[in-house]
């Protein structure tokens, strides 16, 4: 017998006491901003006790970028707080749910990879992408440990950052108005989130609002965050980490198992902001949200929400 789930959209009993629009972006943006600041003051001993070890001694600015990746999880638990004692809820209600959870992650942890290494795929035959012959971080068999380390402040701020839009924002939202509304508002949300990054242009929050209607329609079509969060977490692995780009403008060069440099026309690659603000990009995510629309219609995805 198969336990009853909660629904993503309608999970609240009581949508008068959920907030409107305004104070929902409100509501997320101190979760995110006031959760790292919290997070950067509660990491301290963290960074004490860790910069002494030869991997973090011996690589300071791999040490950094794990601490702020960490410090993520007090965003979280903000959101948190709010479900839980707030708006009186389970975990269940914003995605979380206990069954197959690490195989639902899994799944979306490979499609983000794929996605990533597809743009790759695409750019490196063209001449798009080349081979960094003077790397100024570790790579390849001397990055692994640094590699693997910092997978986990990834997993961190990749889980973090869908809690926040998708796991709960896009939640209320769509709860109290519609699934539209809330698809809007949240991707819309989570791209201007990015405006402040460096380098950015039009083209990278463009891509970065499709990023978030391709991942609030996953979590729609599933009633599920697990593999939404393990998307976002590989693609910001896999640009950094397995393929050495910046990640949304960010230098993350603290080890790579490949070291490869964009080249040629921004518009086409993203240039020095990384694939996010190019083209390419553009066209994987839209075929993405294509393909995720399709399968939808032939009935793949069996644990559909409530309508609003």
């Amino acid at each position: 017998m198969h336990s009853k789930k909660i629904p993503i959209i309608n999970s609240s009993k009581n949508k008068k006491k959920l907030p409107n629009f305004i104070w929902a972006i409100i509501l997320s943006l101190i979760f995110m901003y006031g959760g790292s600041l919290m997070g950067s003051l509660a990491t301290v001993p963290l960074f004490l006790a860790l910069r002494n070890i030869p991997l973090f001694f011996n690589n300071k600015d791999l040490l950094s970028l794990l601490i702020t990746l960490f410090s993520f999880a007090f965003i979280s638990l903000l959101v948190f707080f709010r479900v839980k004692v707030i708006e009186k809820r389970s975990f269940s209600s914003i995605g979380f749910n206990k069954n197959n959870w690490l195989k639902k992650y899994s799944l979306g942890f490979l499609i983000g990879l794929a996605m990533m290494s597809i743009i790759v795929l695409i750019l490196f035959p063209f001449g798009y992408i080349t081979v960094e012959k003077n790397p100024i971080q570790p790579v390849g068999i001397s990055a692994i440990a640094s590699v693997l380390v910092i997978l986990f402040g990834w997993i961190i701020q990749g889980a973090t950052e869908e809690i926040v839009t998708r796991g709960w924002l896009l939640n209320v939202l769509s709860t109290k108005y519609n699934i539209g509304v809330g698809l809007l508002i949240s991707s819309t949300l989570f791209g201007l989130m990015h405006l402040t990054n460096p380098n950015v242009n039009y083209i990278a929050v463009i891509n970065i609002i499709l990023v978030g209607l391709f991942y609030g329609l996953y979590v729609i079509k599933t009633n599920d965050l697990w593999a939404v969060c393990g998307m976002h977490s590989a693609w910001n692995f896999a640009q950094g980490n397995i393929f050495g780009f910046k990640v949304s403008g960010l230098d993350v060069s603290v080890g790579s198992l490949i070291d490869l440099n964009l080249v040629g026309s921004d518009f086409v690659t993203g240039g020095i902001f990384g694939p996010e603000a190019g083209i390419t990009a553009t066209f994987i995510l839209l075929a993405s949200i294509g393909i995720l629309l399709f399968i939808d219609k032939k009935r793949y995805f069996s644990n559909k929400p409530l309508k609003s």
